[in-house]
């Protein structure tokens, strides 16, 4: 990778980073900080595919699934304030969250066979 683009990607994070409140900020370092189990993450794979995982693939897996996660998280928080709500996350917003995200994926999946298929 450039020296430059490097630089850049790094000023841009740390000015991120100093214009988080409080809250954001909390909630980013718990996400910097948690990580998935890899020897679970590669466990379950090799069970759901029926064949050995590779490190790599465990380590590919979890990472997308750890996004995967925040993302359904950030859908929960945001469906608490339409709703009014406060304090933690409850299995609800998780669930209207999932739903939401679902939705999503299935809206962007279609446009996208459009896009093939012209």
């Amino acid at each position: 990778m450039n020296l430059f683009v490097c630089l850049g990607i790094y000023f841009f994070h740390r000015v991120l980073l100093e214009n988080f409140t409080g809250d954001q900020l909390h909630r980013y370092e718990g996400y910097r900080r948690s990580a998935l189990n890899r020897t679970n993450v590669k466990r379950l794979v090799s069970q759901v595919l029926n064949q050995q995982c590779s490190q790599t693939m465990a380590f590919v897996v979890a990472g997308f699934s750890k996004v995967y996660v925040g993302e359904i998280i950030e859908k929960a928080r945001e469906v608490m304030e339409e709703w009014g709500h406060s304090g933690a996350i409850r299995p609800e917003h998780l669930r209207e969250a999932h739903r939401r995200y679902k939705k999503e994926r299935v809206k962007s999946a279609s446009i996208g066979k459009k896009l093939i298929q012209r």
